[in-house]
């Protein structure tokens, strides 16, 4: 079970911006805390699923350092992180919940000496601290207080992909452990050359995001940080992290857990060290959305009024995989709002965005867009 903590004073004196949020009506928001934390960019480096959008140097670092990791350091991130069709890492994962509930950790030497302490009974509580894994989280718990026989029927109610890494686990605790140490400790030692950098674009991004969140309704700020993500917290939600986050970009991190939900965000252009005459990636990024045929006509469709992903599917005659992946760049690129409340999804066209977009574009969907 993840306990959420208080942020200290020295948390706070850290550069984390904390506010209670109440819309109209009085209902209670959750606590909203905006701050500058490496840890998480030296996890998401370390075990991010897409290409980042990174300034050259920095690319050309992280693929240098994931080429420099040993073949045994190799299987300890994919034990420890790894996804394939059979399995889902677990350990390294069930860290991260762990990482966000602790203020304390917000460094990459502070994400190490968390892994060297935690437990297996910790990382398997974090790994079942979902809504959808209510029943496994009470099985880990009887197990762990002693009830061994409840082995099978513990790893039985986990989701499929998890339980080859929850089988190994529970099998060989400390050999699983030792593994993820492994690798994190390895990936500190690489990420030191840049997590210095990488800490003052996020305070400079945290920095210029606190005039939105003294002024903006919750619903409205995250979106704005997220570029494009609306969410409207559920009533158990108590906090709120907003993190911005470099190797994320230009895509979004999104965990939860009982009675909290963070964003790590795509850190803003502006706080970025690049070249000033160079080409905006936001810029760059837009064009190659609108440069295929199945996103243009997901954008026309938008226009008549919001859908969810299944009937996007349907009209365009596409996978829903397809569809998402189509939609993740169109979100990416400023043009998609992604709607997510009570348990459903559905996805709108940020005409603002398409009115800066150019003429070529309005023309393209019409006078629908006014």
């Amino acid at each position: 079970m993840v306990a959420l903590n208080k942020p200290t004073a020295s948390a706070r004196r850290r550069g984390a911006l904390v506010r209670e949020l109440s819309p109209r009506g009085g209902t209670t928001r959750p606590e909203v805390v905006l701050e500058v934390r490496t840890a998480l960019d030296f996890l998401v480096s370390l075990v991010g699923d897409t290409e980042p959008e990174l300034l050259p140097a920095d690319a050309a670092w992280r693929t240098a350092a994931i080429d420099s990791l040993s073949a045994p350091l190799r299987r300890d991130k994919e034990r420890s992180f790894g996804r394939d069709e059979a399995a889902e890492g677990i350990t390294g994962w069930a860290l991260i919940p762990l990482v966000i509930a602790e203020s304390q950790v917000r460094t990459a030497a502070d994400v190490v000496a968390l892994a060297g302490r935690v437990t297996a009974r910790e990382l398997i509580g974090s790994a079942c601290d979902d809504e959808d894994m209510v029943v496994a989280r009470a099985l880990a718990d009887r197990y762990f207080a002693g009830e061994p026989a409840l082995h099978d029927e513990l790893v039985a109610n986990a989701p499929e992909a998890l339980r080859g890494a929850l089988k190994r686990l529970l099998r060989e605790p400390e050999t699983e452990l030792r593994a993820m140490r492994r690798v994190l400790r390895a990936w500190a030692e690489r990420f030191s050359a840049v997590e210095p950098r990488v800490a003052q674009m996020q305070a400079r991004d945290v920095a210029a995001r606190r005039a939105d969140l003294e002024l903006l309704p919750l619903e409205d700020f995250i979106e704005r940080a997220t570029n494009g993500l609306r969410w409207t917290p559920d009533a158990g939600i108590r906090r709120v992290y907003v993190v911005p986050s470099y190797f994320a970009r230009p895509y979004n991190y999104v965990f939860a857990g009982e009675g909290w939900h963070l964003f790590a965000y795509p850190l803003a252009e502006t706080a970025l060290d690049g070249d000033p005459a160079g080409v905006p990636p936001a810029t760059v990024r837009l064009f190659k959305a609108l440069g295929d045929e199945s996103r243009m006509r997901i954008l026309r469709y938008l226009t008549d009024g919001d859908l969810y992903l299944t009937e996007i599917a349907d009209r365009m005659g596409l996978s829903k995989p397809t569809v998402k992946h189509h939609l993740a760049q169109l979100r990416a690129a400023g043009l998609v709002t992604v709607t997510a409340t009570g348990g459903l999804t559905y996805y709108s066209l940020r005409r603002d965005r398409v009115a800066e977009a150019g003429p070529d574009l309005v023309r393209y969907l019409g006078a629908r867009t006014s």
